[in-house]
């Protein structure tokens, strides 16, 4: 029973109606004047914000506002509609190329360059063009891969060969020690160094970067390229102190080796699109 009656004077309470009047201050006359309680006001707020919430959502939905919502763009029939369109230009685009083998051959036989039983029909145009080609066999990969590589070799040594007399002042890259020498055979076309810590990282000639990349194995790549068309690759496990762009000097220093970095890096040397031995041009 306490709970309940404590309740009716509660509800009470705020169902009791409050007088708010304007008078006029001369004559004391009441100009204006309203009856409000706590449970009206609150009541008209509720219905004001309810109105307010449908109307923004009104909004939003029927006008171009809901392409600023986040994840929301306005463009997404569009999009679909440009996936279709991009398939049925694919689609055009390999008819065309089969009436446009139909047409070679009609000219062909036309012109007499080749007889009518040897034409083939567009139904095995279509057959020949969608047949994939055969897989290599284990031998014939073994052969490719044998092939290649003296092929890489003899071409790397004859020009080592043919450069000899020629004499390039370059710049150590790093004071330190080879651990892995230039073996184009096992696809090794650089050198390995394990840099003295505290030690730099320099250009070994006046050049211009060409990049300076991170790889997804945690290595930073600078590639600079040099005159005479030659371009040097270094490859460290810190950050470069250059960008891609600028030039620097023979001896100028691209990166330093921290404390508690690994310094291990890897040196490349290329002229004319094919490696070279940085032990033949530089004295570690």
């Amino acid at each position: 029973m306490g709970i309940i009656s404590g309740a009716k004077s509660l509800l009470q309470r705020w169902r009791f109606k409050y007088k708010l009047a304007i008078l006029n201050e001369n004559t004391l006359e009441e100009v204006w004047r309203i009856r409000l309680s706590k449970l009206s006001v609150i009541s008209f707020g509720f219905f004001v914000a309810v109105v307010y919430f449908f109307l923004i959502a009104l909004l939003i939905i029927k006008t171009p506002l809901r392409g600023f919502l986040p994840g929301y763009s306005e463009h997404i029939d569009l999009e679909r509609q440009l996936k279709l369109n991009m398939l049925e230009v694919d689609s055009i685009s390999k008819e065309v190329e089969l009436q446009t083998k139909y047409v070679e051959a009609l000219r062909s036989i036309v012109a007499g360059e080749i007889v009518v039983d040897s034409v083939i029909s567009v139904d095995s145009l279509r057959i020949v063009a969608q047949k994939p080609l055969s897989e290599a066999s284990p031998k014939e990969l073994a052969f490719r891969d044998s092939f290649e590589s003296e092929v890489a070799v003899s071409s790397v040594l004859g020009m080592i060969q043919n450069q000899d007399n020629i004499n390039y002042l370059m710049q150590q890259p790093a004071q330190g020690n080879v651990v892995e020498s230039f073996s184009p055979h096992l696809k090794m076309f650089g050198i390995t160094m394990k840099a003295d810590y505290n030690s730099s990282v320099v250009s070994i000639l006046d050049g211009v970067i060409l990049s300076c990349d991170y790889t997804l194995n945690n290595i930073y790549v600078m590639t600079i390229q040099h005159s005479d068309n030659i371009v040097s690759i270094y490859k460290i496990r810190q950050p470069f102190m250059k960008e891609a762009g600028e030039k620097v000097h023979a001896g100028e220093i691209l990166s330093t080796f921290q404390k508690n970095v690994e310094t291990y890096f890897e040196f490349q040397l290329w002229k004319d699109g094919l490696p070279m031995d940085p032990q033949v041009f530089i004295t570690f």
